[in-house]
């Protein structure tokens, strides 16, 4: 028997490229080993909720993790592909499940898929997800299935859609221009509907699932993919632009003006006005976020704790502390109102009912901000070996920096900072710096590419695009 393939293990979930890194053997592996695992603790009602993403991979994916999963005697809730993450977790929660699986490469190139597990409230630890591993190359029997009790939930995006619709009917949305991108991601068909059954006037682009994603890339936390969705909100003079990623669980906001906020200026105008902080309330940020939002939030009376980067880390932390919200510079949010759910929807709708309460654009709110001297993630490809000589060499400090190491090394100036740190879904190393000025965040950059010369061209080429 030949060893099974773990490089698509990560630290928060399992996610590779289709059919090399995952496929139906390894889904089907990991679905008899995390039934068992289910089965330990598993009552009478519904134990597991399982959907997937629009991925053209997806439903053979699912049914393979079915499979695996039917050999023991748990509960299984299927909702089938085409079905958004932000539903899953909902439909979760409505149930009272146990758990959920879902099928998804999130905003990773169509040609990726992957699986999310999550077993009680918590997210799954890096150690949870390496045990599921070794459990899963330990054979490759994979039983006959019958021992579960199986059923269909035909209608669960219907659903959501419906409870979208009825928990935001109290306020009326007419009058509201919207521009809703989807990205041929999961959100299609569904943003565009809720907000239109609201009231608000709704333009959609890329509004059609296509696993493919032929008409927009599903990473919407790159700007160049926002294009077509800033243009839009510009010739239909709407009040503000959404999209969305592949799975749906990530959000990406355009002013009226067409400028795309990110993630930071997105927070600080919610915690102001749409997602209340207040004295006292906790709000955990991505280990990458702006020092401004850290501020922004302590001038509210709030308390900002940084967060190692990853949705399964952000949201275990969320609910420990109790958090108000948590933020990731990707573009997800997680409420602790919703029992720490990350729901880009819900968030629009949320900005959406603000809006129409205020008597300027959104525009007007981004413009009173402090300007940001921040780069994007640099993403440089790196092997193992060398990413570990770069973090050690990080951690001996640089020119009278503050070393942190909540995630990868992150030293800090009285000026600015800048972070290493190890992708935990590609095989890269991820730079970002920040400023308080232009000149410092140049300084920064300096200091850094003298040290690592070999990297001198590409943060010199993050900086430069400023």
């Amino acid at each position: 028997m030949s060893p099974m393939n773990t490089d698509a293990f990560k630290d928060c979930d399992i996610r590779g490229t289709y059919p090399d890194q995952v496929n139906e053997d390894i889904f089907a592996r990991v679905g008899r080993e995390y039934g068992r695992l289910l089965a330990d603790t598993a009552g009478d009602g519904d134990t597991l909720v399982i959907g997937g993403d629009g991925r053209h991979s997806t439903p053979a994916l699912l049914d393979a993790v079915i499979s695996g999963l039917s050999a023991s005697p748990i509960g299984i809730v299927a909702l089938g592909a085409e079905v958004p993450t932000p539903a899953i977790y909902w439909a979760k929660d409505r149930l009272g499940a146990q758990a959920s699986a879902i099928c998804t490469a999130s905003h990773n190139p169509p040609h990726w898929n992957g699986l999310k597990v999550m077993n009680g409230e918590l997210p799954p630890k890096p150690e949870d997800i390496l045990d599921l591993a070794a459990r899963a190359s330990e054979s490759a029997v994979i039983p006959a299935p019958g021992a579960a009790r199986f059923r269909r939930w035909e209608g669960a995006k219907q659903d959501y859609m419906a409870m979208m619709v009825e928990a935001f009917g109290g306020q009326s949305l007419a009058g509201l221009k919207v521009v809703v991108d989807p990205g041929n991601g999961c959100m299609s068909g569904v943003a565009s509907k809720v907000f239109a059954g609201l009231g608000a006037e709704v333009s959609a682009l890329h509004d059609r699932l296509d696993g493919s994603f032929s008409e927009r890339n599903p990473d919407c936390a790159v700007p160049e993919h926002l294009a077509a969705l800033a243009a839009r909100v510009r010739e239909t003079g709407a009040d503000f632009g959404v999209g969305f990623d592949g799975d749906g669980d990530r959000i990406a906001v355009v002013d009226d003006t067409g400028r795309i906020l990110g993630a930071e200026r997105l927070a600080i105008i919610l915690f102001k006005g749409a997602v209340p902080c207040g004295p006292g309330d906790s709000v955990i940020l991505d280990i990458k976020c702006s020092m401004h939002l850290e501020r922004a939030i302590a001038e509210l009376g709030g308390r900002a704790l940084r967060c190692k980067s990853g949705h399964a880390y952000m949201k275990r932390m969320v609910l420990d502390n109790a958090a108000v919200a948590g933020v990731e510079l990707s573009g997800h949010v997680f409420l602790g109102s919703i029992n720490g759910r990350d729901d880009p929807l819900h968030i629009s709708l949320l900005l959406a009912g603000w809006l129409t309460r205020q008597d300027r654009p959104l525009s007007a709110f981004v413009e009173a901000l402090p300007e940001m001297f921040m780069t994007s993630d640099i993403r440089i490809p790196m092997q193992k070996e060398a990413i570990d000589a770069l973090l050690r060499d990080c951690e001996a400090g640089l020119d009278g920096a503050e070393v942190q190491k909540i995630d990868g090394v992150r030293l800090v100036w009285p000026g600015g900072w800048l972070l290493v740190r190890r992708s935990i879904t590609e095989p890269k190393v991820t730079i970002r710096l920040e400023g308080e000025s232009r000149a410092d965040l140049v300084r920064i950059g300096e200091l850094f590419s003298k040290r690592f010369p070999s990297l001198g061209g590409d943060i010199e080429g993050a900086v430069g695009k400023l």
